[in-house]
């Protein structure tokens, strides 16, 4: 039986891995402790809370929960180059797959980050050697016969995580704004692909509503394509609303913040 701590704050998650449940809470009390707070403790729900002010005056809740585990788990350190997925390797220790992050680092010439080795996310981006590198350490939950990843969480030191609280809040801010930039980016595309498609299906259906017309003998019945201009006008109104209002488009736990 294994015992993951799994820490929420906003849309971070993380978790840790232990071999028991007393080593999971201590874990919990310390991270506490080099956040200079206590782990509050819910006994109902077995969970506990980390009350954490950082400079700015901001109060923020930090949960952490301990959930037993029967099955094997393995830290996971995905490596991508250039957009594509070079490989991704498997490892018992999160210790391990820092090591061999910082070792891929290493071998392209550049030093790990002490704030990415800590978020366990590393990137290189530099367009003059057109070389971009994404790594991600995450701790995954495997089957019963470790055929597939049940779950997976991100792989924070969370210990060094809470002592710079106030540094990695800023940091998942930041990443926040950035990720709410390019999905507003992708709306208001999605609402310029709606109105060009709408309008052309609606102009595509007056045209032959008007042929249909057009070559009707007097006394003849002509065809007015309604059904297809009507599709055609609520897709290109859809495509205009998502330009006006591309938040329209985010997931549901996005359009508040």
């Amino acid at each position: 039986m294994k015992y993951l701590t799994i820490f929420q704050l906003d849309d971070f998650e993380s978790a840790t891995s232990f071999t028991s449940k007393k080593d999971a809470t201590e874990h919990i009390k310390a991270c506490a402790t080099a956040a200079k707070t206590k782990a509050f403790e819910n006994k109902e729900s077995g969970s506990y809370l980390l009350e954490i002010t950082t400079k700015d005056g901001k109060s923020h809740e930090l949960k952490a929960t301990i959930k037993p585990v029967d099955t094997n788990i393995k830290y996971e350190l995905t490596y991508e180059k250039n957009g594509q997925a070079e490989e991704t390797t498997y490892y018992t220790t999160r210790k391990a797959t820092v090591d061999q992050a910082k070792k891929i680092l290493d071998e392209l010439g550049y030093d790990a980050a002490p704030a990415e080795n800590r978020a366990g996310k590393w990137a290189i981006n530099n367009p003059e050697q057109n070389l971009t590198v994404n790594l991600s350490a995450k701790l995954v939950v495997m089957g019963s016969e470790d055929e597939n990843v049940v779950a997976s969480y991100d792989s924070a030191d969370m210990q060094a995580f809470c002592k710079n609280f106030d540094q990695e809040v800023t940091t998942l801010a930041a990443a926040n704004q950035v990720e709410n930039a390019e999905l507003l980016k992708s709306g208001r595309k999605k609402g310029l692909i709606n109105l060009g498609v709408g309008a052309a299906i609606a102009i595509v259906g007056a045209l032959i509503s008007y042929a249909s017309y057009s070559n009707a003998k007097p006394g003849q019945t002509y065809t007015v394509y309604t059904g297809i201009i009507a599709i055609g006008v609520i897709d290109a109104v859809c495509g205009l609303y998502y330009l006006i209002n591309p938040k329209a488009t985010l997931p549901k736990d996005k359009k508040k913040k």
